[in-house]
Order: structure tokens, then sequence, then C-alpha cells
């Protein structure tokens, strides 16, 4: 069976504690997480929403649970669109790694599987282009 898992890197010149900001900052995500805003508690098991309006009119809003927090390091959690009555998720972990004055940021997004999964793979891959290039000029213009 195919496995569907989107793995993206960038390079951002910043320190691990500007990025994670900007992952964790409901102001910040705003600005390049299609106009949603991130809400959690940021504990283990704890809930995780974004919500907001993509392209400023269609509303949308997506949960999950935190499974796995180290901050400034990582960040593990399911996501599941709201208006998706299928019951399928992602399971989305950020991970941070800081060195020479630069921090390299690793989203993996396994969209899971079954119908519809080749669909959620590919919207997937051009989301987190956009979301990682959005978050990268947001840091570094800061």
């Amino acid at each position: 069976m195919k496995e569907f898992i989107v793995k993206k890197s960038i390079t951002i010149k910043a320190p691990a504690s500007e990025v994670w900001d900007a992952l964790t900052n409901p102001e910040k995500t705003k600005q390049y997480f299609f106009h949603c805003k991130v809400h959690s508690s940021w504990k283990k098991d704890s809930s995780i929403t974004f919500k907001g309006r993509m392209f400023w009119i269609i509303p949308i809003e997506m949960n999950g649970t935190i499974e796995k927090i180290e901050p400034g390091k990582l960040l593990k959690y399911t996501l599941a669109n709201a208006s998706d009555k299928s019951g399928t998720k992602s399971v989305v972990t950020d991970e941070l790694n800081y060195a020479h004055g630069e921090t390299e940021l690793t989203i993996t997004d396994d969209v899971g599987q079954g119908e519809g999964a080749e669909k959620r793979y590919n919207r997937s891959v051009k989301g987190w282009d956009k979301v990682l290039k959005g978050l990268k000029e947001l840091v570094e213009r800061e």
C-alpha cells in the first residue's frame, strides 16, 4: 500500500525560538497559514485548532490533538478538517534544528490512507509549500 507522507524542509535565518514563536503564535500564523489563527495550551494531549477564513471568505477550521511537544524543537499533532465527516486525520510533525545562525524546519504530514488519500496528499504538498514560504518571509523580515 502506498504511503501518502509529505516531507518538506526549509532553512530560516533566525534562531529556533523565533521560528517556534511563528509556529505557535496565533497572530503570526494568521499571516502565513491560510489566514488561520492557531489555538492551543501547548501541552501534550491538549487540543490544537486552526481557525480562520481561507482567501478571506471561505471559513476553515481544523482540529486535532498534540501528541508530542518539546518547545523550540518538536511539535507533533493530529489534524482534521472540521467540515470533513470522513474521520480522516493527518499527523503533522514540525522539527526544528538550529545551527550556525539558521534553523532548519522540517514538516512531515502523514495524510493517512483510504479513499481520497492521494487527493489530500497532492493538496498538502501545495499547501505546505505556501505555508513554509510565508513562514520564512515572516520570520526573516522581523
